[in-house]
């Protein structure tokens, strides 16, 4: 019969504390008593350690926590405790809750990428000059998946795809990381946890595919015209009272309006779903073609009515997208599927024809790219800070769609998420080497636990950067 181990002696259990916080798996109290926390910073350091996660402090874990105290090096250690220190600071000054989170809604201004973002189009069309790609791909990279085929996703231990680092409150996860060079074709490793076949709620990080699905529509019907030369109005008004395409895709990112005009994002979230041409798929349809998917959901209206009603896209010549009813329903995807999507705007020079997203031009994925680099939630750039990179990187590339929900009249959905794709060249080594990846990560929450998971969310996101950085992929 098996038997629990013995519960640890309050001095012990207190030194036991004292050594996860130290290493920044443990920002609670410290406290003789026993409490979640606790058992779950213990379940996270063991993972980072590679310990069966019990919970339990027995001789492998008491050894690891002290080898990882002596050593000097950055693993096993965590940021989590000092993100979630600096969120609750904020929290007693009140300048952060569930509904202004210090990291999600930090925003773009004052980051150290805000003057590139118009030039990341450019940094994705030019591969540095004697850039060495990610090193020594191992066989379990391999081609990007064409159109119709899914990701190649590694499974891993107790379905955790190699992802078995990552905290225990990641209930989804996927990671792509990229290698590619001037005379080397694209070479790719997926990475998930819950990552495919398993559909959530991802709540606004999804808005970027239904833009996308009327940007390929657009491509196709006029190939030479930008998406960025095209507006969207009424479709009786002709174009009179429309607006850019990319100022709205930029206002849905950023939620620049959203302070004036609540749930303006959602509503145009809502609105490119709508422009759906004849004998076109809808983007539930597209998505689950390109992806191979086909149990995704995509046509809910993210609790908003469209921005405008009948709407349509019109080019310089006319209308080149049309309108179609919404119909009720909700958005659950995979983590899989939000990486995919990402992946196809940030690598576009890299993929075949069979392989891009069909119709796509890149002189309308431009604008998209310019877009994606407004999103108000700076995970990258908090873990490029934290591990001391900001001044190691050029040509850098952040495309992101944050999304989160909670005090839902369904709790099973709540949840903090964040898709994003990152490219850097790392100058450490005077050469510059490439980092290029993309993620997608959801943290369940609920109300009053948006800073806590804010501070993790941080904490993750920091921890996969850190082992692209150190190449630490194979």
């Amino acid at each position: 019969m098996a038997t629990s181990a013995p519960s640890p002696s309050a001095p012990l259990r207190l030194e036991q504390q004292r050594q996860l916080a130290e290493l920044g798996f443990l920002a609670g109290p410290i406290t003789a008593a026993d409490n979640r926390e606790f058992s779950l910073a213990t379940r996270d350091f063991q993972r980072r350690a590679r310990l069966r996660p019990d919970g339990i402090i027995g001789v492998r874990t008491r050894a690891a926590l002290s080898a990882a105290l002596a050593r000097p090096g950055p693993a096993p250690t965590s940021f989590y405790r000092q993100l979630r220190r600096q969120g609750e600071e904020l929290q007693a000054q009140g300048l952060a809750n569930d509904d202004h989170l210090p990291l999600l809604d930090r925003g773009l201004a004052g980051s150290p990428f805000e003057a590139s973002v118009p030039a990341y189009a450019r940094h994705l069309e030019q591969i540095p000059q004697g850039l060495v790609p990610y090193p020594a791909p191992s066989p379990g990279f391999g081609s990007y998946p064409r159109r119709g085929q899914a990701a190649a996703i590694l499974s891993g231990r107790d379905g955790l795809g190699g992802l078995e680092f990552l905290s225990e409150e990641v209930a989804q996860a996927c990671v792509a990381i990229g290698s590619f060079g001037a005379d080397q074709p694209l070479r790719v490793r997926w990475y998930g946890r819950q990552a495919d076949g398993v559909n959530v709620q991802f709540w606004s990080a999804t808005k970027i595919a239904a833009a996308l699905h009327v940007l390929c529509q657009a491509n196709r019907r006029s190939p030479m015209t930008p998406i960025g030369d095209c507006r969207i109005g009424p479709n009786e008004s002709g174009d009179s009272a429309a607006e850019d395409f990319g100022d709205l895709f930029r206002q849905m990112v950023s939620y620049e309006k959203d302070a004036q005009s609540p749930g303006h994002s959602n509503a145009l979230g809502a609105l490119f779903k709508t422009l759906v041409n004849p004998g076109e798929a809808n983007v539930q349809q597209w998505l689950r073609q390109l992806t191979a998917n086909p149990s995704l959901v995509l046509m809910g209206r993210y609790g908003t009515p469209s921005y405008i009603e009948n709407g349509a896209l019109f080019g310089p010549a006319g209308v080149l997208v049309g309108y179609r009813e919404l119909p009720r329903s909700r958005n659950l995807v995979s983590a899989a599927d939000l990486v995919r999507l990402l992946t196809l705007v940030g690598w576009h020079h890299q993929l075949g024809p069979d392989q891009r997203l069909a119709g796509a031009q890149w002189t309308s994925l431009r604008t998209v790219v310019e877009g994606l680099g407004h999103d108000s939630a700076r995970y990258i750039d908090a873990a490029l800070e934290n591990l001391g990179l900001v001044d190691a990187v050029t040509s850098p590339v952040i495309l992101s769609k944050l999304g989160y929900g909670a005090e839902t009249a369904d709790p099973e959905i709540d949840a903090l998420t964040y898709a994003a794709f990152a490219q850097f060249s790392d100058l450490r080594s005077g050469q510059p080497r490439q980092r290029s990846f993309a993620l997608a990560l959801r943290i369940p929450t609920s109300p009053g636990a948006g800073v806590r998971h804010d501070a993790r969310m941080a904490a993750e996101v920091t921890e996969i950067v850190r082992r692209v950085f150190a190449e630490e992929w194979r």
